[in-house]
């Protein structure tokens, strides 16, 4: 509760008045001061009692955006009170990552028992970081009818409005790699082939003669080869390292995680490549480096917006949990800066994996990519300001085979 101006110019004439009464023998004086003073503890009585009971809902619609995207805020305020509430301003506490114009008037209110007890208001809200943010209370600054006295309430809790991860759209690339039976096959982005390309193809340089389909061949006049594994839904893995030392970040004085433009550049990344390939068609595995994104997007299992949430309330996870790693043959793994011991540490987790694709924080040591291509992994290096697009067709037509 704080005096305005006025009611500290109030509590000085009432001052003055006590104190020029008995000096100018005028004993009216006194009730002066005393109308002074009542009315000081009349309007500090108002704003103590005054919207004291007032009931908060808010919703959000959409309740999860895209960054950029708009949402709006609705917030019903109903007085509980038999006392009616005077016009007051409100402002609806926003953190950081959220924009809006959230604030207003909010008109006079009629008693718990008048029609005029409810009103709804609305705003627009734009979400510019990922993450789940947190809206509200909503703060009413009350005001007494003289203008002596304020005082702020907090009315409500806050509620949740998720921004999902930054999405990139990514050209198709056409990776390549050779299977054990010498046959060439399409990485995991040459997704949707059809029916006949199902059946058979035309044999290229390298493919198996055990893999010819002679009575393909013998109806097109030209050699065919058998590509019935085309018909299984292609399936892939999309891994995330969220260790706190190769994102480059650590726990501030609040015991919060500090701003790290590369780790938000890897959530992207691996956003941006989750949504690629499940709109080409994929089973997609979706796993963070700990316990917190373990997703299979697929029909009948978790959906990609269920990935794009976990994704968008990541956070760094100092623990690694590599028990539960997909064993994909086709895997795409967004990474930090990494040592020589963090890069044995990949190469063994997914030693399973026949392809590996891997996005690499620039500055990773020359003795942690020699471990790397030791493992034949095809690696492309990445800064937080690098355009996503761009290097994703680094890895068109390149060789994606890790050693077994």
């Amino acid at each position: 509760m704080v005096l305005t101006r006025r009611g500290i110019g109030f509590l000085v004439g009432a001052v003055i008045s006590f104190i020029l009464a008995p000096l100018l023998s005028l004993p009216a004086m006194l009730y002066v001061t005393g109308l002074l003073l009542g009315l000081v503890v009349l309007s500090t009585a108002f704003v103590l009692l005054g919207h004291s009971r007032v009931r908060i809902e808010r919703s959000f619609s959409p309740q999860v955006v895209q960054p950029g995207a708009l949402s709006r805020a609705t917030v019903r305020v109903t007085n509980l009170s038999v006392l009616p509430c005077l016009e007051a301003r409100w402002e609806d506490h926003l953190p950081h990552g959220i924009s809006g114009d959230a604030s207003g008037v909010l008109p006079a209110l009629g008693g718990s028992h008048s029609a005029e007890s409810r009103v709804t208001f609305s705003y627009a809200l734009q979400g510019l970081r990922r993450g789940r943010h947190a809206i509200g209370p909503l703060r009413v600054d009350v005001c007494d009818p003289f203008g002596l006295v304020y005082r702020r309430h907090a009315f409500g809790t806050a509620e949740p409005l998720t921004v999902l991860p930054r999405l990139v759209t990514l050209p198709a690339i056409t990776p390549r790699g050779s299977s054990a039976d010498g046959a060439t096959r399409p990485a995991p982005q040459n997704a949707g082939v059809g029916d006949d390309d199902v059946v058979a193809r035309t044999y290229l340089p390298g493919d198996a003669l055990k893999r010819i389909n002679w009575k393909a061949t013998a109806h097109r006049d030209q050699l065919m080869v058998r590509q019935e594994e085309q018909q299984m839904t292609p399936r892939a893995a999309v891994h995330l390292d969220c260790e706190p030392s190769s994102q480059g970040t650590a726990r501030d004085r609040r015991n919060d995680w500090e701003y790290s433009s590369a780790f938000e550049w890897c959530v992207a990344a691996a956003a941006s490549v989750t949504a690629h390939l499940v709109q080409a068609g994929y089973v997609v595995t979706v796993q963070s480096s700990g316990h917190a994104v373990d997703r299979v997007v697929a029909e009948g299992q978790d959906t990609l917006e269920d990935a794009m949430v976990d994704l968008a309330v990541l956070e760094p996870e100092p623990r690694d949990h590599d028990a539960r790693i997909s064993p994909e043959r086709a895997v795409f793994a967004v990474l930090g800066r990494l040592t020589p011991e963090r890069a044995r540490h990949w190469t063994a987790a997914l030693g399973a994996s026949r392809s590996v694709l891997a996005f690499v924080a620039v500055g990773t040591s020359t003795a942690a990519l020699d471990v790397l291509d030791a493992a034949r992994w095809n690696v492309v290096e990445y800064e937080p300001k690098d355009d996503l697009a761009e290097l994703w067709t680094h890895f068109d037509g390149a060789r994606a085979d890790a050693a077994s």
